[in-house]
This record gives structure tokens, C-alpha cells and sequence, in this order.
């Protein structure tokens, strides 16, 4: 089979050297196919380099199959620009016409485009908090919670947030704000009517589209206070009568007194 046109050129407009790809493109998926003029039997191809300023021949994160271009292993966006490597960079197509062993050079741009692929990454998966039952309301509970995102631009920005679960202690806190993990109480605690210790969710979702979350557990303890006065269980005063008779040291309970009127 002969190709239209001549081999080793593009088929279509320059314009077509230019390559966009996702950097979450799994490795060995098809990246692009080169529109490049010219059929096994007439042309041969192979990769040059891609760019001279990262230092490194195509063939170390691409395979091109004839005109087929491959990733051979994964591109990261944010790792990437990180190392001030260009975007888009620069590869080679080195084509020969097998008629005439005449070589061509073809230079491609590849675009690597920026997607949304971390989800928030929290320091930790639970944090936990003594907490005295006295805390008054509106103190500022300050905690080590932290989270960040590796992603970039708006992908890379997210909002902390308390989970509406089904933990009833949800409404005795609120965060100081969606970029401050630090929590503020809002209801009075009590030790004696609340459980000693529960969990809230607290997510951090960034503003990628899709966006992206992750959860992690704040776990708080509620520390006995001695903040109520001693009561006494039966009535708020005592009839006691004490024979004239009694010795010296005799301990001598209300009690008994019940006792005697009973059997009087």
C-alpha cells in the first residue's frame, strides 16, 4: 500500500504538532496517534528526545510504535513543573523514507495538562482532645489538624468542614473558619450527662471540579471537673433525738430513730 503524499511529512496542518495529555494517563495507554504521511513499508520512525533542558531521550516516559505514541511511565503535573522542566516540552520524530534512507526530523510539543487528581492528605487519620468539662463557651480550642493538597492552582485549595454524621455532639462545636481547623465550643459541656468520650468527622474538600475529600477522626475526651456541691438524697433537713443517757464517742445514725418508732 503507497500513502497519499510524501512521506515523512504531516498529513494535516502544523498545527496537529501539538499534543495535549492528561497527567493522569496511565502508563502503556495510547497518548497520541502522529499524523504523520507515510505507511510501514515506505517510512521508519523513531523517538529522538523530547526536550534537551530536561536532559533525556523520549524514550524514557514514551514508545512510539510506528506512528502510535505510548506512555511508557507516568507524568506527574505538580512534580513536573516543580523541577522547572518546560510545559509543553519538546520531542523528536526522527523519520526515514526507506526508498532513499533520507531523514526527516519532525518536532512535536506536548502539553501536559494540569487535573485534579489529590484529594486533601490530613497529618493524620485521628486527633485527639482533652477537654475540661468547664470549658466556657466561645473558647477557641486550638489542635494540631492539618491537611494539604498536592495538586495545583485551585485544585491544590480546599475548605475544612464538619461533618453532619450521626454523633449527636456535632452542634456543641463549629470550626473557626473552613481554612482554620481550629474548633470553637458553642454549647455548654457536662460531664455527667454527656458520654466521657466521642468522635466528630471533620472533611477537607478541595475546589477542583470533580472535587476531591478526605475525612479524618477528632477524638475528644471530656475531663471530670469537681464544680458541683454535695447534696444530700433523702431531704434538705433532719429530726434527730439523742437520749440524755447516751455515752461519750456513741455514734449515733438517724437511723435508729426510724428504727425505734417503728417498733414503739
Amino acid at each position: 500500500m503507497v500513502s497519499l503524499g510524501q512521506p515523512c511529512t504531516l498529513q494535516f496542518l502544523p498545527a496537529l504538532q501539538i499534543i495535549t495529555m492528561l497527567e493522569n494517563t496511565e502508563p502503556g495507554n495510547l497518548v497520541a496517534r502522529l499524523q504523520i504521511t507515510g505507511t510501514p513499508s515506505e517510512i521508519s520512525t523513531r523517538l529522538v528526545y523530547n526536550s534537551s533542558d530536561v536532559k533525556t531521550n523520549g524514550t524514557d516516559y514514551f514508545i512510539l510504535n510506528f506512528t502510535d505514541l505510548y506512555l511508557r511511565s507516568p507524568l506527574d503535573y505538580e512534580w513536573w513543573t516543580s523541577n522547572n522542566y518546560p510545559n509543553p516540552f519538546r520531542f523528536i520524530v526522527e523519520c526515514t523514507v526507506l526508498a532513499d534512507k533520507s531523514i526527516h526530523d519532525i518536532d512535536f510539543q506536548l502539553d501536559l495538562i494540569d487535573v485534579n487528581d489529590h484529594p486533601p492528605i490530613f497529618s493524620q487519620t485521628i486527633y485527639y482532645i482533652n477537654l475540661d468539662e468547664t470549658t466556657p463557651i466561645n473558647t477557641i480550642i486550638s489542635t494540631t489538624i492539618f491537611a494539604y493538597d498536592p495538586d495545583s492552582g485551585a485544585s491544590g485549595t480546599f475548605s475544612y468542614y464538619l461533618h453532619n454524621n450521626l454523633s449527636s455532639y456535632n452542634s456543641y462545636f463549629r470550626l473557626i473558619s473552613s481554612t482554620n481547623a481550629s474548633l470553637i465550643l458553642v454549647q455548654a459541656l457536662d460531664y455527667n450527662s454527656m458520654v466521657s468520650s466521642f468522635n466528630l468527622t471533620i472533611v477537607a474538600q478541595d475546589h477542583g471540579n470533580p472535587s476531591l475529600s478526605s475525612q479524618a477522626i477528632i477524638s475528644i475526651h471530656l475531663i471530670d471537673i469537681d464544680n458541683l456541691d454535695p447534696k444530700f438524697n433523702i431531704s434538705t433537713s433532719y429530726n434527730l433525738n439523742i437520749s440524755i443517757d447516751m455515752g461519750i464517742f456513741h455514734c449515733y445514725r438517724p437511723s435508729d430513730t426510724l428504727r425505734k418508732h417503728k417498733q414503739g
